[in-house]
């Protein structure tokens, strides 16, 4: 299934790639993908993005979302 968690994860270059970008665990990433994200995390993902000049739109992905239960609040 493509959560909206599993878009942005994957548009940002996958599990691995996220956990090193913001130093985070990658069990925690994993966890995201059948979780969702958290609204602070997200936030920070967002920056960290930005930062490394990876273009990812993470507000457009959450708008074409259906199910907006996949980033958590």
């Amino acid at each position: 299934m493509q959560t909206v968690a599993n878009q942005i994860i994957d548009a940002i270059g996958g599990t691995t790639a996220v956990a090193k970008l913001t130093s985070i665990p990658l069990s925690t990433v994993h966890s995201w993908r059948k979780n969702g994200i958290p609204a602070s995390r997200l936030a920070h993902l967002k920056l960290a993005a930005r930062a490394a000049k990876i273009r990812v739109d993470v507000d457009s992905i959450i708008a074409a979302g259906t199910s907006e239960q996949q980033v958590s609040a």
